[in-house]
């Protein structure tokens, strides 16, 4: 895989693979051409797909030839960037989302492309797969039912103790999300975060990449996150924040009791007691819905651009959670009124899933602030329209 964001992929990245011979591996494959409408090409095509999605994911780069051996055969590492002939790149990409999305099951989430020109026949493809949320994904068509994996030399069918270890993955993978939650929420409310001993309400959000989920040892972000910091602003900035290396990765802490914290696997976890300890009277456990939520919004699209930035692989976790929240209730304009009190001092909001780093934050988040909502004995967050969309209610 291209390690930077496929948006940011350029003729000069192409390049650069074919200039220092970087080869097919687990995470990287080459393709002179797109699949054909054969029935062995769309195969072969769905079979490459699903191979990245139970592995680790990667990019299926279209476009660039193989080098060939003395006898013909194909060696795995790039010899030119030619191109495609296409008429139409969007239509061409259609097709083959199109194919993937009626060939393999469960369907396979978060799939991005990025469209590179400069070549001499016409535009390089990068397919970028992630590793599959739910697996194995199985590949169904004409009549046939496969799994296929990925190593260092190429795909190849899984045996039935991978595809069985496969499973059992995918729901370890669920349990490790609540276990690392439940962690930090333990840790939050024993004063063992960078908050210290802070005995006040407040909102804890995580971001955790599936990767960071993963057995084995994810990549080291941290050194490069200092280079962002300008966009890993506190949920309340309160007028500055600075930052510094830590023995976790990456912390930035502003005036206000907040702080954002970036793991070296990427996760980030950012809390705050200034959302929730409102300082005047007549607001006293109140949470102000508008506000709370716009906040909340606007910090987790920083923090995905973030992490869009640091080449980390989707699919990433948002979970929010409200501690010592217990008495507390919702607030909006008058015509939505004060609502009923939480009945819990720590209240796990949904987790969400982003399998795309150009969602819309607020549409995704809804699941979240409905429960939240609901947690006040209301039916849903006013702040939607009828389409999803948030709209902050009006009176």
């Amino acid at each position: 895989m291209i390690q930077k964001p496929i948006s940011s992929i350029s003729k000069e990245d192409i390049e650069s693979l074919i200039n220092a011979k970087l080869g097919e591996k687990r995470t990287l494959d080459y393709k002179q051409e797109l699949p054909d409408n054969s029935s062995e090409g769309k195969r072969e095509f769905l079979y490459d797909v699903s191979s990245f999605a139970n592995s680790a994911g990667g990019d299926l780069i279209f476009g660039v030839s193989d080098e060939r051996d003395a006898n013909g055969k194909a060696t795995g590492l790039p010899a030119s960037a030619e191109g495609l002939n296409l008429p139409n790149a969007s239509d061409a990409i259609s097709r083959l989302e199109n194919l993937v999305r009626d060939g393999i099951i469960p369907r396979l989430r978060g799939i991005e492309w990025q469209i590179v020109i400069g070549f001499a026949a016409g535009p390089v493809l990068v397919m970028r797969i992630p590793k599959g949320l739910i697996g194995p994904h199985m590949v169904v068509f004409g009549g046939m039912a496969r799994f296929y994996s990925r190593n260092s030399t190429g795909k190849y069918p899984m045996d039935y103790g991978e595809i069985r270890a496969s499973f059992v993955e995918s729901t370890d993978i669920s349990e490790r999300l609540r276990s690392f939650r439940n962690q930090r929420i333990s840790a939050t409310m024993e004063g063992n975060t960078p908050l210290g001993v802070e005995r006040k309400p407040t909102a804890l959000v995580h971001l955790l990449p599936l990767s960071s989920l993963e057995f084995g040892v994810p990549r080291d972000v941290s050194r490069s996150v200092a280079k962002l910091q300008n966009l890993l602003e506190p949920l309340r900035g309160g007028g500055g924040w600075s930052g510094r290396f830590n023995f976790d990765g990456y912390l930035v802490r502003s005036m206000l009791p907040s702080y954002v914290q970036i793991f070296r696997s990427g996760t980030i976890e950012a809390a705050d007691t200034a959302l929730l300890d409102i300082k005047y009277a007549e607001y006293a456990n109140t949470i102000q819905g508008i506000a709370f939520e716009q906040i909340l919004i606007n910090a987790i699209q920083r923090y995905l651009d973030v992490q869009n930035r640091l080449a980390i692989s989707l699919p990433i976790f948002i979970a929010i959670t409200l501690l010592r929240a217990q008495g507390f209730s919702m607030s909006s304009y008058q015509s939505v009124g004060r609502t009923a009190a939480i009945d819990r001092d720590i209240l796990p909001l949904p987790e969400i899933t982003v399998d795309d780093f150009g969602t819309d934050v607020g549409k995704t988040l809804q699941p979240s602030f409905d429960a939240l909502w609901q947690s006040c004995g209301h039916e849903k967050s006013p702040n939607y329209d009828d389409k999803g969309n948030w709209r902050p209610h009006q009176p």
